[in-house]
C-alpha cells in the first residue's frame, strides 16, 4: 500500500511537471466555449497566440445567426478563455466584450451592411446605439477620446501622454533626424548631422533601431555613412573603401542589410549597420531580391528596379492602397478629400472593419498592433484599445513629403 501511495505521488508530481512545461512552452491554443449573459447565449471561438512580449487573442462570437469578429492584445500570462462577459443589443447589432479582470480592451462593436464599426466613430449617429451604450455602467467613452495636450520641445509639439512605452519614433529633418520616445528623459532628441539643410535625404534608410544616411556634407560622392542609434541615442560612422556617387538609390532592405546601387559607377553595395560594414556586393550581375535572390541587368538596375520584400495577393479597385501586414489587410478608400481606413482578415477576406480617417496615405508605418500615420501636420497613432491619438505636431510634415516616418519597438 505504501509503495502504491508513493507511486501515485510520483505520478501526480510528474503530471504537474508536464503541465508546467506545457504552460511554459505553449505558443497558444484554440478554445470553444459559451458565455451566457442576460438570457442570451454566445458561442465563442478563441484562438490565442503567445509570443515573447505580446499575447494575442482572436475571437469569433456567434449570436442570433450573427457573427462578430475581433482581436485583442493583452498580457494575461498564458491564460485562455479571457473573454468573460458580453453586452449585446439585438436591435442595433452591437456588442461590448468584457475581458478578464473586468477590462474593456476595445470599443463597442456594431455590425452594419457587413462592416464592423467601433462606437467612437459613430457616436451620435444612432439614438438606439447611444442609448445602449449609456446603459453600460462600466463603459467610459473617454477611453477612446484624445484629450492630451502638447508640449513644445525642439520645434515639435509633443503629446507626451500619448507616447507608447518602448516605441522610438524617428523621422528626418533638414539637418539630421528627430527621435521621439517616452523612454527618453526629454521625450525628444534632435540629432544634427549636416552643416547645411538637406531637403531630400533620398539615401537615408531606417533599419531595425538605426537611421543610416550618407554624409551629405560631402559633395557629389561620399565614403562616410552616418548611423544613428534610435535607442541609445549615439552616432557612429561606417567608412567605404570606395567613393559612392550621390547618384545612387536604395534598392531595399533584406535581413537588416541595406542594398544600394551606384548608378554612376554601376556598383551594388551592401551596408550592414549591425556589423558596421559596407562592402561591394556586385559589379557585373546585379543581385535582385523578390523573396529569393536572383539577378538583374545593369539596365534594370539603372532604371531603379527596387526589391520586392512583401507581396500583396489581394486587389480591389475601390481602394487606393492595400497593405498586407501579418494576418491583416489594411485598405485605404478615397472618399471626398479624405481616406477611410479599413482592416480585413487575410485568411478568409472577412471581418471588414472601419478604423479611422486620414487626409493622406503617403507616410504610414505599422509596428506590432499600432498604426502610425501622418495626417496633415500631425503624426497620429491608432490602436483598437484607444482609437486615434495625436503623437507629434510638426509643421513641415504637411509640406515636405520626403520626410520618412519610422517607429522602432524594443518589444519584439
Amino acid at each position: 500500500m505504501k509503495k502504491l501511495f508513493v507511486m501515485l505521488i510520483v505520478l501526480f508530481v510528474a503530471y504537474l511537471g508536464i503541465q508546467f512545461i506545457f504552460y511554459l512552452f505553449s505558443k497558444g491554443q484554440d478554445n470553444v466555449y459559451e458565455i451566457k449573459s442576460e438570457g442570451t447565449t454566445f458561442e465563442v471561438k478563441e484562438v490565442s497566440n503567445f509570443t515573447t512580449n505580446t499575447n494575442n487573442y482572436s475571437y469569433t462570437v456567434t449570436v442570433d445567426e450573427k457573427t462578430f469578429w475581433f482581436e485583442i492584445s493583452h498580457d494575461y500570462g498564458k491564460t485562455s478563455q479571457v473573454l468573460t462577459d458580453i453586452y449585446y443589443d439585438e436591435d442595433s447589432n452591437c456588442i461590448l466584450p468584457i475581458f478578464k479582470d473586468n477590462l474593456i480592451l476595445l470599443d463597442v462593436i456594431c455590425l452594419k451592411d457587413n462592416i464592423y464599426q467601433f462606437y467612437h466613430n459613430i457616436k451620435g449617429q444612432n439614438s438606439d446605439i447611444d442609448q445602449f451604450v449609456s446603459e453600460i455602467s462600466q463603459y467610459n467613452i473617454s477611453q477612446f477620446s484624445d484629450n492630451a495636450e502638447s508640449s513644445l520641445i525642439e520645434q515639435l509639439n509633443v503629446y507626451k501622454d500619448n507616447l507608447i512605452t518602448n516605441h522610438y519614433i524617428g523621422f528626418n529633418n533638414y539637418k539630421g533626424v528627430y527621435i521621439v520616445s517616452g523612454n527618453i528623459n526629454s521625450s525628444v532628441y534632435n540629432i544634427s548631422l549636416f552643416n547645411n539643410d538637406v531637403y531630400k535625404q533620398d539615401l537615408g534608410q531606417f533599419v531595425n533601431q538605426y537611421y543610416v544616411v550618407p554624409d551629405y556634407n560631402q559633395k557629389h560622392e561620399f565614403n562616410e555613412i552616418n548611423v544613428v542609434d534610435l535607442v541609445n541615442l549615439n552616432i557612429f560612422n561606417i567608412t567605404s573603401d570606395r567613393a559612392i556617387s550621390f547618384d545612387s538609390y536604395i534598392q531595399g532592405v533584406v535581413d537588416s542589410k541595406i542594398y544600394l546601387y551606384d548608378k554612376d559607377n554601376k556598383i551594388q553595395y551592401e551596408i550592414d549597420p549591425v556589423n558596421k560594414a559596407v562592402v561591394v556586393y556586385s559589379t557585373n550581375e546585379i543581385k535582385y531580391y523578390d523573396g529569393s535572390w536572383t539577378t538583374m541587368t545593369i539596365a534594370e538596375a539603372n532604371e531603379e528596379k527596387k526589391f520586392i520584400t512583401e507581396t500583396n495577393d489581394y486587389i480591389d479597385s475601390q481602394f487606393e492602397r492595400i497593405d498586407k501586414v501579418g494576418h491583416y489587410y489594411y485598405l485605404y478608400k478615397k472618399v471626398g478629400n479624405k481616406y477611410e481606413v479599413y482592416r480585413m482578415r487575410v485568411e478568409d477576406k472577412q471581418g471588414l472593419t472601419y478604423l479611422f480617417d486620414t487626409k493622406a496615405i503617403d507616410s504610414i508605418f505599422y509596428v506590432n498592433n499600432y498604426i502610425y500615420f501622418v495626417n496633415g501636420n500631425i503624426i497620429q497613432v491608432y490602436n483598437d484599445i484607444f482609437g486615434v491619438k495625436n503623437v507629434i505636431g510638426y509643421q513641415e510634415l504637411e509640406f515636405n513629403k520626403d520626410i520618412n516616418l519610422y517607429v522602432y519597438s524594443s518589444l519584439r
